[in-house]
């Protein structure tokens, strides 16, 4: 009796002590722990959820993201990464009975195309690092490349003086032991052929650690345009992006000024000046006129990464004739940005650049989208987004389209992106009750990123019903 008494008790504390999930070392013996990681690195899966047991325990969690470590009590755990999509979130993940081991710190990393989405466990280095070491796991979590030769240098050095530090193909590890730490240069090469070049890092920064350094995919043309790949240094509780040290930024500019033209004479120049590259005004855009794209609206130019200031000019070649000089912007390496010239010259909303970032990354399961007013003499609007052939302008003007997609949206707002589903799509912009801007049957599929600026007619000449939109896509 006294025997069934104390398995009771025991059991009865287990119970609280899981409850209250305590930390404290006395009950280690007891109750020892883990931790996980997780790392996506599937380059067109969406942003995803992560399931332990069928409870949310890490949330939208994008492309080159770390979780972190979650501690976790040991045993054996049902693992399911989802994928969130527009109209509900879908399983890509099931990992059943995943065993979690007593000071064991497993990553598991999200890989491949999301049509292929699987996971791959990575173990931290074996090696304890000292205070000026580094305890290195190289990962190759890129489906764009094969097999691959990674070498060490020093920073300049070509790879020819060198042999690999190792070689692996698509989901190899290799455990790269302790490191000492300092400035070092990584290059990945297939051949003879150097497809990365880190640049000098200085590996100081990660003194006294455990690291995983994953190859994954580029996420845009501007980051292809260095390297088809980039690494992805995975600290206990962070990722930090290295790009190829080639990589600039990629910039393109949009007229939406409608009454630019008719202040300058007709078209404008762009000029951009540097002050920390030395760069003194050039002439970056020529005879620019309203609703033109430079480059294109489906590219972008390359520009190095720093900050700038621009002017714009009546088309006559001397910035000496500048009426508009902006505040500095800053382009960072392997982002892209649009600039948009909005506004009105003569009068208000004044002009002035609007720039915004572009997430140009594809999405397998979805169309991404955000939207600009550039259209002063609209003023405040509302834009439905429907689906094509669901409602007829009327019928969007007479309110029986439901509520918006964006209510009394202001002139110089630039939205969010908002995740759609592929499918065609009428998108109606109403100023005072009347449908302004009317697109019907626009085609977004799976990986299409699309910035629509909403545009009002040239002034003075315009129309006053040619309102319009400019669409530019990744």
């Amino acid at each position: 009796m006294q025997r069934t008494q104390l398995a009771t008790l025991a059991l009865a504390t287990s119970s609280a002590l899981l409850l209250t999930a305590c930390d404290d070392e006395k009950y280690d013996k007891f109750f020892p722990k883990g931790e996980l990681r997780v790392v996506h690195a599937s380059p067109d899966a969406p942003p995803v959820n992560v399931l332990l047991n069928g409870k949310p325990s890490i949330t939208d969690l994008d492309y080159a993201e770390s979780s972190g470590f979650t501690t976790l009590r040991t045993g054996r755990y049902s693992i399911q990464v989802e994928g969130i999509i527009p109209g509900g979130n879908a399983t890509v993940i099931d990992v059943a009975g995943f065993q979690i081991s007593k000071n064991a710190s497993p990553t598991v990393i999200a890989v491949n195309t999301v049509a292929n989405i699987e996971p791959i466990v990575v173990e931290e280095s074996s090696a304890t690092p000292s205070d000026n070491e580094v305890a290195l796991v190289v990962t190759h979590a890129a489906p764009v490349a094969g097999a691959v030769d990674v070498y060490l240098t020093a920073p300049g050095d070509s790879i020819s003086g060198y042999s690999p530090a190792f070689n692996f193909d698509f989901k190899d590890s290799v455990d790269a032991g302790a490191l000492a730490v300092g400035v070092v240069e990584i290059q990945v090469a297939i051949g003879a052929t150097v497809v990365y070049n880190s640049g000098a890092i200085d590996l100081s920064a990660f003194a006294g650690q455990k690291l995983i350094m994953a190859a994954i995919n580029s996420e845009n043309d501007t980051e292809n345009a260095a390297a088809p790949i980039k690494l992805l240094a995975v600290t206990d509780d962070n990722a930090v992006e290295l790009r190829d040290a080639d990589t600039q930024a990629g910039a393109k500019v949009v007229h939406a000024s409608p009454d630019a033209a008719a202040a300058a004479g007709g078209a404008v120049e762009v000029f951009a000046s540097s002050p920390v590259l030395g760069v003194d005004p050039v002439e970056l855009i020529d005879a620019f006129d309203y609703t033109d794209v430079v480059p294109a609206a489906t590219g972008y130019v390359a520009v190095p990464a720093a900050t700038f200031t621009f002017d714009v000019a009546p088309d006559t070649d001397s910035i000496g004739d500048s009426v508009y000089t902006s505040a500095e912007v800053t382009f960072n390496a392997g982002l892209e940005y649009t600039a948009i010239a909005a506004g009105r010259v003569l009068s208000s909303p004044a002009f002035g650049l609007l720039a915004t970032v572009d997430d140009n990354r594809a999405i397998a399961t979805q169309g991404s989208l955000k939207v600009t007013h550039a259209a002063p003499a609209a003023g405040a609007v509302d834009v439905f987004v429907t689906a094509a052939g669901a409602y007829t302008s009327a019928e969007v003007e007479a309110g029986l389209a439901g509520d918006p997609l964006l209510d009394d949206f202001a002139f110089g707002t630039i939205t969010d992106y908002v995740a759609v589903a592929p499918g065609a799509y009428d998108i109606r912009v109403v100023a005072g009750g009347v449908v302004a801007i009317n697109i019907e049957a626009l085609n977004v599929s799976g990986g299409d990123v699309l910035h629509a600026i909403a545009r009002g007619p040239s002034e003075p000449a315009g129309a006053p019903a040619d309102f319009g939109v400019i669409l530019l896509s990744n």
